[in-house]
Order: C-alpha cells, then structure tokens, then sequence
C-alpha cells in the first residue's frame, strides 16, 4: 500500500516536473479546523487461540467516537496546462478534544452467571493524529471563453485516523478481598450486569471516591464472581495476566493504561475538479471525489482483558466520497486568500465488522500563482 502510494506520487510529481514550463502552477497553505465522528461495531469475536473455552467465548464491541475536534496545517499544489492538470495535497492535524463511547459484551461458557456487558466512556487523549493525502491526474475542458473548466480525473487518496484513548486510573482491592464499587447510583447508570434469581451482580449502592472514575472502575464481591472458579485471573487473555480491562471490572488492576486505534484508508478514485472565475477578483471552486472497492485497515492495542479483542486487526473493502467546495480571492499580485468547507464520508461494511467515518472542516490560507 505505501509502496504503492509512493510510486503513483513519483509518477505525478516527475511527469509535473517535466510539463512545469508549458503551465500554471499554484501553491498555497492553509489552516483549518475539522470534526471527526467514527462508529465501529465487532460482532462475534473469537479467540484465536487454542483453548477449551475457545469455542464459546464470544466478545461484542461497539465504539463510537464523537466530537473530536482537531487543528490541521493543510498543503496543496496544482499544475494546469492546456491538455492536463495535476493536483498534489497533503493534510495534518492534532487533536484537541474528543470522546469514546464504549459498550461491550462477553459471553462464555465458563461465566457462572451469563454474560458481562459494561458501558465505558473515556476521553480522547490530546495530540492525536490525524492526516491525509492526495494525488490526481486529469484532462482539464474550458468553457465560456476559459472562465469556467471541469476537470475529469483519477486519484489516489490515503487516510489516517490514529486516536489515544486514556483510560482513568482504576481503584480496586485485590483479587482475594473484592469491595462493591459502582460509580454512579442513578437510575441512567451506564454499567449493566446480568442478574442472577433476583439480586444483582453489581450493586449500585455504594460510590468510587472519585467522581471522576469511568463507568468501568467497580469490582465485584468474590463469593458472586461471574469468572466462577477463575477468581485469580482472566481467563479470556493468552497470558492470563491480571493487568487487563474486563479483569479491572472485577477489581482485579488499578493501573494507568492508554488504548491505541488506528483506522487508515486508502485507494484509488474517480473524480472532477471544477472552478468558475466569477470576475477578475473571485473564483469559486469545487473537488468531488468517489470511491469504491478502496481498502480499510483497522487495528486494535487496548487493555479490556480480552486477547482477541485487545489485539484486534481487521482489513476490509470501502467506499467514500471526498468534497471540497472553496473560494478564492485574488490580490492581484500573484497571491491570493482561499477559504474552503471539505467534507468526507467513508464506511467499510463487511461480515461482522462495520466501521463508519464521517468528518467536516473548514480552511483559510494564502497562496502563490508561479
């Protein structure tokens, strides 16, 4: 994939250097601000591992990410003759603010009462990362006396969402004197625990310390311990090491951890660039990109205590669409002011495994006609 990126860059960059007499070459940078929303369901996640209680084990996770706000740096350069045009971009941001809603399920034989469902929510780490990039080719048609033009084109495109979600430091006794901790005691509790006759796993009686525990920091009494015989450790992770998630929900941890999800996308696309100089000052532009049969890799690093599910790596088919829709002004001495709105919305849908992306961002910069 990078390989393949790279080359398709040469390729335009060489054959754009060898054409830059015979063109209209423009830079310009610009500064923005974007919004990133992704929603990501695993169903049925196995081990892949070899144990007895492998064939029943069956995890369920549903994350979606919100509100993660982001600062980016944005650069694009364009090369427009009379029978081609090039277009070359690049996007880079960090991450201010953000937020990851967690609902997870596992069910196992070896579960005394049922399967364990929490609901965490944890916020995305600052300076996250997020960046983008672009190369296109095309044939440009002029119409109206070269006021207006349409570009047809193929592209390549590359996207990167990596996000840090932190955890809260977890408060627990040790696995042979459990307390009963819950965070919340209102009826809108987000931790729900099955039950068994007519007392509940959990109970929600009691408070953390801390009111700014996430719903995952409780623990459970040793004599209802849904692990039944597994008192000691996890036996859904490989190394069966009491430093994991879901063993931190039965107060079996109080260590700082720092979950890693990292989505990229990438392929080629079809697609037409657009612009209309309205007067001798302002112009006003379009990009439109469409994808299809494009690639989706998702990987997982967390710490819910489950192996599979902490280790997560799934890659998969994709579809999107890329807009931007800007305006530029001139100042008439080869440098212009653009601003610009750009949109995306992509989504891997396969067995089992559905990740959607959506993002809107906003840009204002400088630039150079050569």
């Amino acid at each position: 994939m990078t390989k393949c990126f790279a080359f398709t860059l040469l390729l335009i960059a060489s054959a754009a250097a060898q054409l830059t007499a015979n063109c209209c070459q423009n830079v310009d940078v610009t500064v923005g601000w974007r919004r990133d929303s992704l929603e990501w369901k695993n169903q049925d996640i196995h081990p892949s591992y070899s144990s007895s209680s492998s064939a029943s084990t069956r995890a369920n996770s549903k994350i979606h990410f919100t509100d993660i706000d982001s600062y980016t740096i944005n650069g694009e350069a364009k090369w427009t003759a009379c029978n081609y045009y090039i277009r070359l971009s690049g996007d880079y941001g960090l991450t201010a603010k953000g937020r990851a809603h967690e609902k997870f399920k596992i069910e196992d034989s070896i579960l005394y009462y049922g399967p364990i469902r929490t609901h965490t929510s944890d916020p995305v780490k600052r300076r996250s990362e997020v960046y983008d990039f672009n190369a296109a080719l095309g044939y440009p048609l002029t119409f109206c006396c070269s006021r207006f033009y349409v570009v047809p084109l193929i592209g390549f495109s590359y996207h990167r969402q990596h996000l840090r979600v932190k955890q809260k430091e977890h408060y627990s006794s040790s696995s042979s004197d459990y307390s009963c901790i819950c965070p919340c005691t209102s009826s809108s509790c987000s931790l729900y625990c099955p039950s068994y006759g007519s007392s509940s796993l959990f109970s929600s009686s009691s408070r953390s310390k801390s009111s700014h525990l996430s719903s995952s920091d409780f623990s459970v009494d040793s004599s209802s311990n849904p692990f039944g015989y597994f008192v000691s450790g996890n036996p859904f992770s490989s190394s069966s090491s009491s430093d994991e998630r879901i063993a931190s929900a039965l107060g079996l941890y109080n260590h700082h951890r720092t979950d890693n999800y990292r989505f990229t996308w990438y392929g080629f696309y079809l697609g037409v660039d657009g612009a209309y100089a309205m007067d001798c000052d302002w112009t006003l532009y379009t990009e439109l990109e469409a994808h299809f049969l494009d690639n989706c890799h998702q990987k997982r690093k967390s710490w819910s205590g489950v192996d599979c599910v902490d280790n997560f790596h799934h890659k998969g088919w994709a579809c999107g669409f890329n807009g931007v829709i800007g305006l530029v002004y001139s100042l008439r001495t080869c440098w212009y002011v653009t601003a610009s709105v750009d949109f995306k919305w992509w989504k891997s849908d396969n067995s089992h495994n559905d990740l959607s992306w959506k993002t809107v961002g906003a840009n204002i910069g400088l630039g150079y006609v050569f």
